[in-house]
């Protein structure tokens, strides 16, 4: 890759990472520049110490510069591209000036779509069941694909590779996609249901977000997309390539003996995109029954002789909330559900759904502090608070039945993310009498 890839007429262009973070993304563009000899500056709010895990693995990197703790607008002036972190956001002052000195601002996933050879990409979206649908696309095309953008997997992690694959399955947030200039040809798109509006302006602006990743298909690409009646309202009604609704009514006979935590429309589309691709039957049976969903998706993380218990930390909005209530109610009967967190200014009719979910189960409710905490008990009535969730897994232990992690909020009031409210949740459970 020439410098003048990324700036016209700079030779030895100075690269600027606006925002570092810690969940894998950031490190693996900056290793990947560095590695190609790039000058770099890193710079993130977070603190040295926070940062550690991160840092360490740039550490053999001894030209990038780093300002730590803050954002230096001096950074930004000096700069022929800023390479914006997912977590940062549109509306930031410093992207803003970038913008204003005319200085490109890309983002990880967009470098991505550009350099792979846009025939092997396969990207997924969705508010709900994204990594679940990418790696289980992945798995079923066996040898032929790489699993990319999926939580620890940078999307650059493919060139380390020998060769490239002949497909690349690549997870795609609606963060991911608010930069990208290029459309995989053929697309996923899982579910939509109201979620960051902390971060977009309406659920419009999100949904709008999550449909870029269609915007510069023609009529010789494919969406495979979930139906629903969120989906059918939001798809770009001026799509000009050849779109698929794909609904339980195309699951394969044998989808029942798959395991329960692997959500049918993650099964469904994958199978669709297999087909699609000149999988065999027998292979796609075979795979798919092999198949066990990531971690941190309803996760049996330790079983007594009386209670099973689930972690679903990344059901952090209401609606993937209710989604995963349902799936757990199909295998127990007994459900006790830690829950709550902080709000990302969802709207009462979705709060209202996983209320509903709540009210038909009839779980235990156990609620975790936070804003959408005090929403939904609102709705639900009878609950129990807790302030750690060291507290919640006691007040859960003696329940029969399943004990889920089923937040339906941010975590960011009393964890570091969602991974970390897990962490927390995984030890408790981890630490009680046997």
């Amino acid at each position: 890759m020439q410098a003048r890839f990324f700036v016209a007429g700079k030779r030895d262009p100075e690269i600027l990472i606006l925002g570092l973070g810690t969940l894998g993304g950031g490190v693996g563009v900056a290793r990947f520049l560095a590695d190609l000899g790039y000058r770099l500056t890193i710079t993130d709010l977070r603190s040295k110490k926070e940062l550690a895990t991160s840092l360490a693995q740039l550490k053999r990197y001894t030209h990038i510069r780093y300002t730590l703790g803050k954002h230096d607008l001096r950074d930004i002036q000096r700069a022929d591209l800023v390479v914006k972190n997912p977590a940062v956001p549109l509306e930031s002052s410093f992207v803003r000036a970038a913008k204003k000195k005319k200085i490109p601002v890309t983002c990880d996933a967009d470098i991505f779509l550009t350099l792979v050879p846009r025939g092997r990409i396969i990207g997924v979206t969705g508010t709900k069941g994204k990594t679940t649908t990418t790696l289980l696309i992945q798995h079923l095309l066996g040898k032929k694909a790489a699993a990319v953008g999926v939580p620890g997997v940078s999307f650059f992690d493919v060139f380390t590779t020998r060769t490239l694959p002949e497909f690349v399955v690549a997870e795609f947030s609606s963060f991911d996609l608010d930069l990208v200039s290029h459309s995989p040809p053929v697309v996923v798109i899982t579910s939509l249901f109201a979620d960051h509006l902390n971060r977009y302006s309406s659920f419009a602006a999100y949904a709008k977000a999550k449909m870029n990743i269609v915007a510069k298909h023609t009529q010789k690409d494919r969406a495979f997309v979930w139906y629903s009646p969120e989906l059918i309202h939001a798809f770009p009604k001026s799509y000009r390539g050849n779109r698929m609704w794909v609904s339980e009514r195309q699951l394969p006979p044998y989808a029942s003996k798959a395991s329960w935590r692997v959500a049918r429309p993650a099964i469904a589309l994958a199978v669709a995109i297999a087909r699609t691709l000149g999988i065999s039957e027998r292979d796609i049976k075979k795979r798919l029954l092999s198949f066990e969903a990531p971690t941190g998706r309803l996760e049996i993380i330790r079983k007594t002789r009386t209670t099973v218990f689930i972690d679903d930390t990344t059901a952090t909005n209401p609606g993937g909330a209710a989604f995963s209530l349902a799936a757990v109610a199909r295998e127990w009967k007994s459900i006790t559900i830690i829950a709550g967190g902080e709000d990302k200014k969802f709207p009462d009719k979705d709060v209202r759904v996983y209320a509903d979910a709540i009210k038909k189960y009839h779980p235990r409710v156990i609620l975790l502090p936070g804003s959408l905490s005090i929403k939904l008990k609102k709705y639900i009535g009878t609950v129990e608070y807790t302030k750690t969730m060291a507290e919640a897994v006691r007040l859960a232990q003696r329940s029969k039945g399943a004990v889920v992690l089923l937040p339906g909020a941010a975590s960011f009031n009393m964890f570091r993310n969602e991974y970390d409210r897990s962490a927390q949740f995984v030890r408790a459970v981890k630490r009680l009498r046997r």
